[in-house]
Order: C-alpha cells, then structure tokens, then sequence
C-alpha cells in the first residue's frame, strides 16, 4: 500500500504562504487602528489611542497562540492610559482618578475569579483578564467598563459557538476560551465610539 505523503502533509506552497498572509492582515490591521484612531481623534491623544489598539492587536495574538498576556504590554497600555488621562486637561486628579479606576477594576475581576474559583472547583478567568481589567480602567470611563466586558464575552461566544458549529463538536461550558484575545480589543473598539462620540456629537 503506498501513502500518499504530499496529501498528508498539506499544499507546500500554501504553508509557506500562510505565515505571509497573515503578516499581511496584521499590518493591514495595524493601518487601520491608527487610521481610525487618528480620525476620531487627530492628536497626540489619536496617537496614543493607535498605540492602545497596536497593543490590543499584540496581546490578542499572543492569547490565541500561548493563553499568555505579556505583562510588559498590559504595563505600557496602562501607561498610556493614564498619560492619556493627564492629556485630557484634568491635570493630576485625571492620572489619579484613572489610576484608581485601573486598581478597581482589577480588584473587581479578581474578586469574580477567587469567587468563582470558588464555588466550582476551577479557574474561571485568567490573571491575564484580571491585569486587563486594569487597561480598560485606566482607559474607559466607569459606565464605559462593562461595556467593554459586555462586547468581549459576546464576541468570546460567537467565536467559540461557531468553531463548535464548524467543527460539528458540541458546546461545553467547562471549554477554555482566550478571553483576552477579545477584552483587549473590545477595550480599544469602546475607547474609539466613545472618543469618536465626543469629538463629533459632544457625547
């Protein structure tokens, strides 16, 4: 019987293009945070919210691959948060109010993950989501931070739901999900409509 190795081992040519296009959809991706961020906001402050999206697109990429968010990035976006704070015109009680507001919001998602991990025996968030809480606190406005959690679990669960679909596997609730690689881009997604809202419609 003889085995038909060039079938089982895949198209060379598409697995040599495969890492090339992908580069490409980054980039591609990467022209787009800054264009949208610059036109919502076409300033220093534009500048620095590409940087938050740039870091966005990082940490979801590094989620999907490993389950790791590097804690070198959550560090600069947090960074900029709060540089993006003092921009803003409220001078020092801005950089403080958004710093208590990176501690709260990480004190609040520990907090949900001791108690769950609690109550069912296993991990229900990663520490990874917890130190993004803090981005999204340092960058978001308190009303604003459920609705970046909201968007991440919604679009967590329609990707996971239609992987499950694709594959014909069943959904199970105890799956593990990189729930980073959707809260950091739904943190960045939030900051744009809500800087877009201001700059346009006094929001």
């Amino acid at each position: 019987m003889t085995i038909d190795r060039t079938a089982s081992s895949g198209d060379p040519a598409r697995t040599k293009t495969a890492p090339v296009a992908l580069s490409l959809a980054f980039a591609a991706l990467a022209a787009a945070i800054l264009a949208s961020s610059l036109a919502a906001s076409p300033d220093l402050r534009g500048a620095l919210g590409a940087a938050l999206g740039w870091i966005a697109l990082a940490v979801a990429r590094s989620d999907l691959r490993r389950f790791v968010v590097p804690d070198a990035q959550v560090a600069a976006a947090v960074a900029l948060g709060l540089i993006d704070a003092a921009l803003a015109g409220d001078g020092v009680a801005g950089v403080a109010l958004a710093a208590a507001q990176a501690a709260a919001a990480s004190a609040v998602l520990l907090a949900v993950e001791l108690g769950y991990r609690q109550l069912r025996g296993r991990a229900g968030l990663g520490l990874g989501d917890v130190k993004l809480a803090a981005v999204a606190g340092a960058w978001l406005s308190a009303p604003l931070l459920p609705v970046a959690l909201e968007l991440a679990a919604l679009s967590a669960l329609v990707a996971y739901a239609a992987r499950q679909l694709r594959k014909r596997r069943a959904l199970r609730a105890a799956s593990r999900l990189p729930f980073a690689a959707f809260f950091a881009p739904s943190i960045w997604i939030v900051w744009l409509f809500a800087t877009w809202s201001r700059s346009y419609w006094g929001g």
